[in-house]
């Protein structure tokens, strides 16, 4: 089942801590603690838990920062009050989805360790705490988007929450991803940190969140930093990476129930389509790619398909 009582938490950033690998290798984060207008039992303050490592086998975490958000969910957070917010999971208010919602390029995201010794920046903790000192420093005002607590005394769960194999399947659900916003008053200005574990897929069912068939992950998409194999090398800044080859082929347009009935669309000639753009100078096969319904069922195209180069091809 999805995660429970899903949320936004309003407030004003105080300070934060991060944990290294001699304080917790296992499972670190980054604790911020942040003023919502109400007594918390972290010294006064309320206290927002940010993964920088995960428990699976792949430990890195994929990072985006976007310094200029431009998105709807900033209209949805500007007249928050302070405090929790309960949100229902479905897309035109606040909640987020980092597939659905239209807000990251997944290919721009970097793939950072938790902890690494050497120059700096080299990993989560050094990229991450530099912004939300910043904001601290500059009076923002904070939406941190995930589950709270028990007690309603701070909240976690502030990245990806869907594509997840294994035991973490459990908490899979559309329309409930976590992230740190930021307002910055000043400029009128809003930013935003965006997690996800290299492990989760990319591609996700509607209704469950759970992996669709043949989902590639982040790890697979984006690869690992070949100076993750060589810790504190000399410097190293982590870069994102380059497009892999599955990224040749973009979905321009697509024509999803269209008028008439759906056992005979082409009475009206409009039939269900899919139109996919060639990015190369070169015909692309189509053989092994499937197209994947709501119901997560599969059609795998045959060897007979090819896409043409630029500028497009409709597969129907």
């Amino acid at each position: 089942m999805p995660i429970t009582h899903y949320g936004v938490w309003t407030g004003q950033p105080l300070h934060v801590e991060a944990e290294r690998a001699d304080q917790d290798a296992e499972s670190p984060h980054i604790h911020l603690y942040f003023d919502d207008g109400s007594p918390g039992r972290f010294a006064g303050a309320k206290q927002a838990a940010i993964n920088v490592k995960s428990l699976t086998a792949q430990s890195e975490l994929v990072y985006w920062h976007l310094p200029d958000l431009r998105h709807p969910i900033t209209h949805a957070l500007a007249e928050l009050p302070p405090g929790f917010r309960r949100l229902t999971s479905r897309p035109g208010g606040a909640a987020l989805d980092y597939i659905r919602s239209n807000i990251l390029d997944f290919g721009a995201g970097r793939v950072l360790p938790h902890d690494l010794p050497g120059r700096q920046p080299n990993d989560l903790i050094d990229f991450v705490l530099p912004e939300l000192h910043r904001a601290i420093d500059r009076g923002v005002r904070v939406h941190l988007l995930g589950e709270p607590y028990d007690d309603l005394q701070g909240l976690h769960d502030l990245h990806m929450n869907q594509g997840s194999h294994g035991r973490f399947r459990k908490d899979n659900g559309p329309w409930q991803d976590g992230a740190v916003l930021l307002h910055d008053p000043q400029e009128d200005r809003y930013s935003g940190l965006f997690f996800a574990f290299v492990s989760q897929a990319m591609h996700t069912h509607d209704r469950t969140g759970h992996p669709l068939p043949g989902a590639q992950t982040f790890a697979q998409m984006l690869g690992l930093p070949r100076a993750l194999e060589e810790p504190g090398s000399e410097g190293w800044l982590p870069e994102a990476p380059p497009a892999l080859p599955d990224r040749r082929v973009a979905i321009q347009a697509a024509m999803v129930n269209p008028r008439g009935p759906d056992t005979r669309p082409e009475r009206l000639d409009q039939p269900e389509s899919v139109t996919l753009l060639n990015r190369t100078d070169e015909p692309l096969s189509l053989a092994g790619w499937a197209l994947v319904n709501t119901e997560g069922a599969a059609r795998v195209l045959g060897p007979e398909l090819w896409l043409p180069p630029a500028p497009c091809c409709a597969c129907r």
